[in-house]
């Protein structure tokens, strides 16, 4: 989930009692009251962040430098917006974001596993292109009239007066007195008349309206496949280019990931699929949707147009307690840093709100506009990690773990056993990081679900196993590229000597540090029985 950065301050800046990012008095206290009285404001933030950060990709982002620079400043998902842009251009950012990897990792010595993915249109509606006449944008007034129409001789030719929409049965499947949502509800109409292709509707909140904009229509829920032949091109391709995610658009059901599971084939059998909950139909059937998907992405923009924004904080609150008590990934995106796409700085309310979100339990944060077409992608990164950082900070992570534990069937099986035993000990013996040996993954993942307050070192041979534990809170994946040993015993050593060594290298792991080592007792997967721990000494660095 996490990768560190040029940014981050190291532990030798500190004295050898000082430990970044604990707040102690606070994390071991025994009520909420105490955890809250006793957060220190003085206290650094640890040098490691857990949060992951996922930018969507666009016109400010297309060039490899600002690519390179995003992933040095925190960025460990890349995500492209299927929903502008052809199919050459996202093929052609994908090898940019390679590039910048490859440009990156030659850099820090060691192969980045960044993540690459991309969200499918799915049952977006659009608005069409503005006419040249007009310019970029046209100004809907007010209290005026504005006609919406599926006459595919508006679809460039918008205007004040005309709008186009891009889904052909939208006028057949409304009725009067709707609500219609423009460009992230910043406009807002009613419906007034209808007829065969055409809405006629008063404009309630006018504002500027450029071309392909969002359309969103409260409470209603179209009939409309969930892929279209577009779409099925983009699977094709996401296939082809060997893609790690792919974002399903308005799921409302696990019927939605099934669907795509099927259009993937077995070609896209290890493509981690994300469900985006846009409605509230998705989430009623949340529980549904966790038990089909990979992770889970929170648009609160259209959901919070769905269910009124007032409840929007409880809906958020919920769908990510229940995402970590099942151990799927979650991401909360929409308005993080919006104030960044055009500024600098960021709203002190933006901060706020990030953090509330860390301390909901949210797994990774996204940037959407803010680095697809703001101004400064780079900064936002940048304000983002750091943001995170002291936000982590103030998790009572004690709590948390008594939670999740309770929540914990019995008799558990063997890893999720490790598991427990490993955060727990790296709770008392305050340990600067887990080191988790995996094949496939899991057993980190399942550390991951406890939310220790050190980071997760995941170390796998494998690229791709590497790349997708970026979902995960905490865990900060390592290609292990060295040969095995002969002995078990000493290529475990081999792999535990490279991870600590590395980590010493990064300033978040210093001599005389306690860490914890989760592995198995046999090479391959499966095998997740052990943990100890180890302390750092100075032949650690050698």
């Amino acid at each position: 989930m996490v990768w560190p950065t040029e940014f981050d301050v190291k532990l030798d800046e500190y004295d050898a009692m000082d430990l970044p990012g604990q707040q102690l008095q606070s994390a071991q206290a025994s009520t909420t009251l105490d955890h809250i009285l006793n957060l220190n404001i003085s206290a650094p933030a640890g040098c490691q962040r857990l949060t992951g950060i996922i930018s969507f990709m666009g016109k400010s982002t297309y060039d490899v430098e600002v690519m390179q620079k995003m992933i040095a400043a925190g960025m460990n998902i890349a995500l492209l917006n299927l929903s502008f842009g052809n199919k050459e251009e996202h093929m052609e950012t994908i090898k940019n974001l390679r590039e910048a990897v490859k440009n990156y990792s030659v850099k820090c010595g060691k192969k980045y596993p960044l993540a690459i993915g991309a969200r499918l249109p799915g049952r977006k509606i659009r608005t069409g292109c503005i006419a040249d006449t007009f310019g970029e944008t046209v100004e809907l007034k007010t209290g005026e009239v504005v006609r919406l129409t599926t006459d595919e001789t508006y679809k460039d030719r918008c205007s004040n007066y005309t709008v186009y929409i891009d889904f052909m049965h939208f006028a057949e499947q409304m009725d009067k007195g709707n609500l219609v949502l423009l460009d992230n509800e910043t406009i807002k109409l009613k419906v007034e008349m209808i007829s065969a292709t055409t809405l006629t509707c008063k404009i309630e909140r006018g504002g500027f309206l450029g071309s392909y904009k969002d359309v969103f229509v409260p409470n209603v829920t179209f009939d409309m496949p969930n892929y279209s032949e577009h779409d099925k091109e983009y699977i094709d391709m996401a296939i082809h280019m060997q893609l790690d995610i792919l974002v399903a658009s308005f799921v409302n059901s696990s019927n939605t990931i099934t669907e795509l599971r099927l259009l993937m084939g077995e070609k896209g059998k290890k493509i981690a699929i994300v469900a985006n909950i846009q409605t509230i139909q998705g989430f009623h059937n949340f529980d549904d949707i966790l038990s089909a998907a990979n992770g889970i992405m929170i648009t609160r923009q259209e959901l919070g147009s769905d269910i009124t924004p007032k409840k929007l904080v409880i809906a958020q609150k919920n769908m990510i307690a229940r995402a970590n008590m099942a151990n799927i990934p979650i991401c909360v995106s929409a308005h993080l840093l919006s104030s960044m796409r055009h500024n600098s700085i960021p709203l002190r309310a933006e901060l706020l709100d990030i953090a509330n979100c860390i301390l909901d339990g949210a797994d990774a944060l996204v940037l959407s506009a803010e680095t697809a077409v703001g101004d400064y992608p780079v900064d936002t990164v940048e304000c983002m990690a750091t943001t995170c950082k002291e936000a982590e900070a103030c998790v009572w992570t004690k709590q948390v773990f008594h939670d999740m534990f309770d929540k914990t069937p019995q008799p558990c099986d063997q890893a999720t056993g490790t598991a427990l035993a490993a955060v727990i000990a790296a709770q008392r013996c305050l340990a600067a990081v887990i080191v988790v040996i995996t094949t496939s993954g899991k057993s980190a993942q399942i550390v991951a679900k406890y939310r220790p307050r050190c980071p997760i070192i995941a170390l796998t041979r494998y690229a791709a196993i590497a790349r997708s534990l970026h979902m995960w809170r905490g865990i900060i994946p390592l290609i292990y590229e060295a040969g095995p040993a002969v002995d078990w015993q000493m290529d475990l050593e081999n792999r535990v000597h490279f991870c600590t060594k590395w980590a010493m290298e990064q300033g978040f792991l210093r001599i005389g540090d306690a860490v914890v080592v989760v592995s198995g007792w046999r090479q391959g997967s499966g095998y997740t029985n052990t943990t100890r721990i180890i302390y750092t000494t100075a032949d650690t660095a050698n």
